[in-house]
């Protein structure tokens, strides 16, 4: 194998990691070719008992099967997290079959007999790239191949320093594009935000949606939709099926550039409508909270964002937020915010001690100012503002 080869593959890992036009699965049928493989596997925990599979995460059955259930089963990879954790062994190491795992006890295992042997899978090759976490690479090799040698080695440990150091740049730049200024900012805030995809996918949760979810008793859930916990993505699902209806609906039109909508989500299945304590707004989501393109009106297309309030929680900004933010008086400000809880005219009125007329014109301008097309749309405007609340430490 011509050394030419391996440093073009080396070149295709760092083009992977920073995002230069290739992906992971342009990687993979190269590095089958290099070790003379039928398989390659690239797994990386993401949590307990979840993994994400760089390599080998096809559609196939076998990666489904191995993802699902398999991968606690793995004889090679529960050996293989005992040796690459002795401190004997050097962070970054290779080894083959026979050294993790002796054939006679492989053969006995369910794994084998239900899992490796259907998949052609004999020989192996594995080597561990010394990250922070336990993320073996594996190779596979059927009975007519041939076991790895010692050149097969070699050529892994040359390849594992890049693939090292391919997976921390990766990770580097994911969490900068995940702490863009604006998204940062969404967890310094006391009120839930949620950025999703046309798909539910989430794109962004803020501390306080999580905790939110967190909390069984939330009407919003994270579920992942892969076929394990940690495997596949992540999704926005309402508990009640009409919540999730309407839902659905206003993410769709949001993320196609509509304005979305407002309703009340259920906590449970069985809780009437009228007494559901969760008010939810569905509107496009603005540029400056995405890492992505956006059109001339500084949307990002495809995205939305929804923001979460507890009706029983009062989650109104203060009279100097809102005259700093649309140029208000205080005195415009504060009945703006009279406005939020549902008042007539009338009531704010009276609770000011100022006549009708008065109120009326103060209207005028606050909508004006707030570019409101209406009262209903100033109430919106305001739990946008909301949001603008800093998080309780």
């Amino acid at each position: 194998m011509p050394q030419s080869a391996l440093s073009d593959v080396i070149d295709l890992i760092y083009a992977v990691a920073t995002g230069e036009g290739a992906a992971w699965d342009d990687v993979a049928p190269r590095l089958c070719t290099l070790f003379g493989a039928q398989r390659v596997s690239l797994v990386l925990p993401e949590g307990p008992d979840r993994i994400r599979q760089v390599f080998g995460g096809d559609n196939d059955e076998y990666a489904v099967a191995y993802a699902t259930y398999y991968h606690r089963l793995d004889p090679y990879r529960r050996s293989a997290e005992h040796h690459f954790s002795d401190a004997r062994f050097p962070g970054i190491n290779a080894v083959v079959d026979e050294e993790i795992v002796p054939y006679s006890t492989l053969i006995k295992s369910e794994y084998f007999a239900d899992f490796a042997r259907p998949a052609g899978f004999r020989y192996m090759l594995g080597g561990l790239p010394g990250t922070a976490s336990f993320a073996p690479i594996g190779f596979s090799r059927d009975a007519v191949s041939g076991p790895f040698n010692d050149a097969d080695k070699r050529r892994l440990l040359t390849l594992l320093p890049h693939l090292q150091r391919a997976l921390q740049l990766e990770k580097r730049l994911a969490i900068a594009e995940r702490t863009h200024l604006g998204s940062g900012a969404l967890d310094g805030l006391a009120i839930a935000v949620v950025l999703v995809d046309r798909a539910m996918r989430i794109l962004h949760a803020n501390a306080a949606a999580s905790r939110l979810m967190e909390d069984g008793r939330c009407g919003l859930a994270m579920h992942g939709s892969g076929p394990s916990p940690g495997v596949g993505d992540i999704r926005l699902h309402a508990r009640h099926p009409d919540d999730q209806s309407t839902l659905v609906k206003f993410v769709v039109d949001a993320a196609a550039g509509g304005s979305g909508g407002a309703f009340r989500l259920r906590t449970t299945r069985d809780e009437p409508a009228q007494n559901a304590q969760l008010a939810v707004l569905v509107s496009p989501a603005v540029s400056h909270l995405l890492s992505r393109p956006t059109d001339r009106y500084g949307l990002a297309p495809g995205a939305a964002m929804l923001i979460v309030r507890q009706l029983n929680r009062a989650w109104l900004p203060p009279p100097s937020l809102m005259s700093e933010l649309y140029g208000l008086t205080k005195a415009e400000a504060e009945v703006a915010l009279r406005f939020s809880g549902g008042a007539t005219a009338e009531d704010v009125a009276r609770h000011r001690r100022v006549s009708l007329e008065t109120v009326r014109t103060q209207v005028k301008t606050i909508l004006r100012k707030t570019n409101a097309a209406s009262l209903r749309d100033l109430e919106r405007i305001i739990a946008i503002s909301s949001t603008m609340l800093p998080a309780v430490s």
